[in-house]
């Protein structure tokens, strides 16, 4: 299992432990965003056609759909965009 992995598993496990705690929901989720956003960065820039632009393209798909859902108003409440 490499890091991301482990982080990955670790942010689920938050998530789960969480789950009926509002704050501790969000503070969960969103580190598993942040987890996502760091592998897309790193996968930036990948070969056309690799397997590394599939995995691009669902995780682009998936923090998109948690973006939408987390921040609908297309911004974090009191922050700056």
């Amino acid at each position: 299992m490499n890091t991301f992995d482990r982080q990955f598993t670790s942010a689920a496990r938050q998530l789960d432990d969480g789950a009926h705690h509002e704050p501790s929901m969000f503070k969960a989720t969103d580190a598993m965003h942040a987890l996502l956003v760091h592998r897309a960065d790193e996968l930036m820039g990948c070969t056309e056609g690799s397997p590394e632009e599939a995995e691009l393209s669902r995780l682009t798909d998936a923090i998109e759909a948690y973006e939408e859902l987390r921040w609908p108003e297309g911004k974090i409440p009191g922050g700056k965009g």
